[in-house]
Order: structure tokens, then sequence, then C-alpha cells
């Protein structure tokens, strides 16, 4: 999934127009456990970038 092509805002106005409308229904267990997995492996891979840049200005800072 390509999180860049995902319309956050129009996701939004549909869920808030739902709720507003009484047309929601609780997650299910399934669905709140793929949520908060997806929201854990984007922290991950922020926090690899992050790191692999910290390496990468220590290295240069030896080589310096």
């Amino acid at each position: 999934m390509n999180y860049n092509e995902i319309d956050v805002d129009k996701i939004v106005n549909e869920v808030s127009t739902a709720v507003a409308q009484g047309n929601y229904r609780k997650a299910t267990k399934k669905e709140s456990m793929e949520v908060r997995l997806a929201a854990l492996a984007l922290l991950v891979k922020n926090m690899q970038g992050e790191m692999h840049n910290i390496v990468q200005n220590e290295r240069e800072l030896i080589h310096a």
C-alpha cells in the first residue's frame, strides 16, 4: 500500500459524515490490530531512516 496515494482529508470527511449520521460500527479486534500494526510499522520505518542518517553522519565525522 502506498500511503502517499491515500486522500486522508477525503477519508476523514467520509468518516465524520458517517458518524454524524449514525452509520458506523465499532472496529473488530482484527481491524483494530491491523491499524495499530500499520502505525507501528510506519514508526519503525521512520526510526530506521533516522538511525541510518545518524550512522552516516557519524561515519562522515570519523573520516573527516
